[in-house]
């Protein structure tokens, strides 16, 4: 195996990793919406797996991609509306629920799913990026005494917050990068966009990792 192509498959193993740990939500009785977090993690790791697999053969495989990021966005925009209290944000979701499906089925009428659908991404992204720091501002505001650190969703939105942060804007540009910097564009995908993969799911093990020795500590 040469280097880009270990680089380009070890992202895969961090994030079937992060779904192993995640399972230990079944094991040890976390709350419900840490076992959904778990399934959507599964589910993420099996749709990547597909994802790697048709790239080995050479087939066309954006529309898997355009797959897991439309269950990706309104998953995650589910779990934290259980997560986070305030109301305005919780509206927002109920929008986003409502817009998200429409705009999907605009954009794959319109333009199709075969090619990336970047502004799919970039707008389910941004959403995840606003979800995560409002779950920061809601731990900044609360009077609670807990540490933070036993919070696993301080740490999954902490991975979500660096992760789609650093690779939306390269996504969002992608097809057109792709086609004027081909060059550029392969390097930040296989050494960047690959880096946030792993950290996002280092978080996710953490996360995970977290609540089980709280919970062993109480």
């Amino acid at each position: 195996m040469g280097t880009e192509q270990f680089i380009s498959t070890f992202p895969l193993f961090v994030i079937g990793s992060a779904a192993v740990v995640s399972l230990i939500s079944f094991r040890y009785h976390y709350p419900t919406v840490l076992k959904n977090m778990s399934l959507l993690w599964v589910t993420n790791f099996f749709i990547e797996l597909a994802g790697h697999i048709t790239k080995y053969y050479g087939i066309r495989n954006h529309w898997i991609y355009n797959i897991l990021y439309w269950i990706m966005c309104l998953a995650l925009a589910y779990l934290y509306k259980h997560q986070i209290k305030n109301e305005y944000v919780r509206r927002s979701i109920n929008w986003f629920y409502f817009l998200f499906p429409i705009f999907i089925v605009v954009e794959s009428f319109f333009f199709g799913v075969k090619d990336l659908q970047t502004p799919i991404i970039v707008v389910g992204g941004v959403f995840v990026i606003f979800l995560s720091t409002s779950y920061f501002r809601q731990l900044y505001m609360s009077e609670e005494t807990e540490r933070i650190t036993c919070d696993p969703w301080f740490w999954f939105s902490f991975g979500f917050l660096i992760h789609y942060g650093g690779t939306i804007p390269f996504l969002g540009m992608l097809n057109y990068l792709w086609e004027r910097y081909p060059l550029f564009t392969h390097f930040y995908y296989l050494y960047f966009s690959n880096s946030f993969t792993i950290f996002l799911n280092i978080l996710i093990i953490v996360g995970f990792l977290c609540r089980r020795n709280y919970q062993k500590s109480h």
